[in-house]
């Protein structure tokens, strides 16, 4: 499976858990923003990571969220 990231901007609070789990898929700036891809272990992680749940993971094939 591959997963698409969506970022919910309103609800990220820019803490960088994601960016120090996964730096080549996310940097901040006033919130979280995808810059690239990673494996998809490594985007569960940042995800999981996430103190207030902003990070959604989608399967790439069928656009359903698979997290959270």
């Amino acid at each position: 499976m591959s997963y698409n990231v969506k970022i919910d901007e309103s609800s990220c609070i820019a803490q960088g858990d994601c960016v120090e789990l996964a730096p080549q898929a996310f940097r901040l700036d006033d919130h979280a923003v995808v810059i690239g891809g990673a494996p998809d272990d490594v985007l569960m992680a940042a995800a999981e990571g996430c103190p207030v749940e902003a990070i959604a993971l989608l399967d790439a094939d069928s656009g359903e969220q698979v997290y959270p």
